[in-house]
Order: structure tokens, then sequence, then C-alpha cells
């Protein structure tokens, strides 16, 4: 699906990511260059020079308007893009293909604990696998004490109420076909670990398999 930005014409986006204050994070943007510098430049203006402090995103196929997305654009300065030219012979003339992103999603900040994970594709079940392995890979890059994949399932488990942010589940959920997670370890993940540890809920000689298995169990009986 493609969704119309309003306050311009002719540019067109068909994936959008935001935080949870409804930020840009993301946006795969189409139309003609100069259409493209102009959103740009916009941005970086007061809304007194006729500059842009968001947007909103209307499905094409929308006609009452009642899907309108809005998006907020409050920290132009974090933002960058990546520009690719379609080819000429493209059914809709000489267009280009623009990223524009908050750096944010490529680095993770170790200073803060904070990452994200971004995937192509729209949240199912079939995508939570790649999710969770996003979400993990961001766990070991931020945490300050070494983490076993072994304990991938059971350490998310016991702390992804207060590290892990599905944007799917927020107010700001992500638009068109890509899905997002921020993660965000707490001042006491190490802390949370070491308990886990002394708790035989993980360790080095597969305790983590005996916990799951018990939790398992637990489950089905509650059931």
């Amino acid at each position: 699906m493609l969704y119309k930005i309003s306050e311009l014409s002719d540019l067109y986006a068909d994936a959008c990511i935001r935080d949870e204050s409804g930020e840009l994070m993301f946006l795969s943007l189409y139309g003609r260059d100069t259409a493209i510098q102009q959103l740009l430049a916009a941005f970086t203006l007061k809304e007194s020079c006729g500059g842009l402090s968001g947007f909103r995103l209307t499905p094409v196929n929308d006609g009452d308007g009642r899907s309108v997305e809005q998006v907020h654009v409050r920290t132009p300065d974090r933002l960058t893009k990546f520009s690719g030219r379609l080819p000429r012979d493209n059914l809709f003339g000489n267009l280009v293909h623009t990223w524009i992103y908050d750096t944010a999603l490529l680095k993770p900040d170790r200073s803060t604990k904070t990452a994200w994970f971004m995937l192509d594709e729209p949240f199912t079940p079939e995508a939570r696998p790649r999710l969770l392995q996003g979400i993990w890979s961001s766990y070991k890059t931020l945490s300050p004490v070494p983490l076993l994949d072994s304990w991938r399932d059971v350490v998310i488990r016991a702390t992804h109420a207060e590290c892990v942010s599905f944007l799917e589940d927020s107010d700001h959920p992500p638009i068109g076909k890509v899905t997002a997670a921020k993660v965000m370890l707490t001042e006491s993940f190490s802390d949370d670990v070491s308990r886990m540890v002394q708790a035989g809920m993980i360790g080095l000689n597969g305790e983590e398999e005996a916990y799951l298995e018990q939790a398992r169990s637990a489950t089905v009986m509650a059931a």
C-alpha cells in the first residue's frame, strides 16, 4: 500500500516507523528529487518560515481521509538519508527512492544501553523468530556482562517487560510492511542476570533447558 504525504504533492511512502512518541525514525519515500529535497529542507525551517514539524500519511485509496497517520519531526538534525534513482523507463517516470532515517537505527548507544532492530516485513507469527533474534543481538551488544546464546529465551522472557518495546503495540505502530523493536536495558540488568544464575534459571551446564521445561509443564497444567 502507498501513502501520500499530505503537505507536499507527488510524494509517496510505502513504509514508516515512529518511536513511542510518534517521532520519525524511518521513512521509505518515492517522488521527484526536487520534491524530496523540498521536504527535507522544510524539516529544518521554523513553521513560521514555511517549515514542517511533521507530516501526515494518508493511504492513496482512502477517499474519506479517516486513516490519516501523523508523523512528528521534532529533531531533524538526527535524520540522514540514502537515495537511489529508479530506472527511467519505469511506469511513473523519473523517480527517486529515498530512505530517511534516524541514525540511532544503525548504531546502538552503549551509554544509554539503547538499540533498535527493524525488519522489512510486517509483524506476523512467521516473523517473530527473526525479530527475537534481532532483539537478542541487541541484548548481547548492550549488556555489560557476557550472555550465552542458550540463555536467550529465559533472559528475554524474564526482562522483556522492562527492556523491550514492540512498536507494534505502541500508540504509533509501524506503517507498511515493516516492524521494529526498541531495546533499552535497565540499570539493574547485570544484577538481574546474576539473580537468574543464582536461581538456577540459566548457567553453564544447561540449567536454562530444565527451567524452560518446568515453565512449559506449569503452563500445560494451568491450562
